[in-house]
């Protein structure tokens, strides 16, 4: 009569796979050691690069640069300058209808409502203004 141990190790015998003991103490302090290295450095990468990582929730503002001619620029083109709207970008126009084209950037200062602040606001979007003294 066959026992139920003598057929388990029967069985067992059949597949002769080897079984590694676990590493040793030592192995696992030293894989222990290379994770941590490697976490230090993934954690300075990320701190080092972080200015070039986009976040897809809230990225970066896009600024948009342009310059126009205040001589002939649109009411809609005029209202687009930093502190200048609608009935702004109308008095521009309607001053230089009234009293000629604007010899230099600091005339605007002539249109009610436009002070030295709002002129140093819009002076980078200003293209500079050709002598028109020249023309007929």
């Amino acid at each position: 009569m066959n026992s139920s141990c003598d057929t388990a190790t029967s069985s067992l015998a059949k597949y002769d796979h080897h079984f590694e003991p676990p590493p040793g103490i030592r192995q696992q302090h030293a894989l222990m050691s290379v994770a941590m290295i490697g976490l230090v450095i993934l954690t300075t990468w990320l701190i080092l690069h972080r200015q070039r990582l986009v976040d897809y929730c809230y990225p970066p503002e896009q600024t948009i640069r342009f310059s126009l001619d205040i001589n002939s620029a649109p009411p809609s083109e005029l209202s687009l300058l930093p502190g200048i709207g609608t009935t702004m970008a109308e008095r521009i126009i309607e001053t230089r209808t009234k009293h000629g084209p604007f010899t230099n950037i600091d005339e605007i200062v002539r249109v009610s409502g436009i002070g030295d602040v709002t002129l140093e606001e819009i002076r980078p979007f200003i293209q500079p203004i050709l002598n028109h003294s020249t023309e007929k």
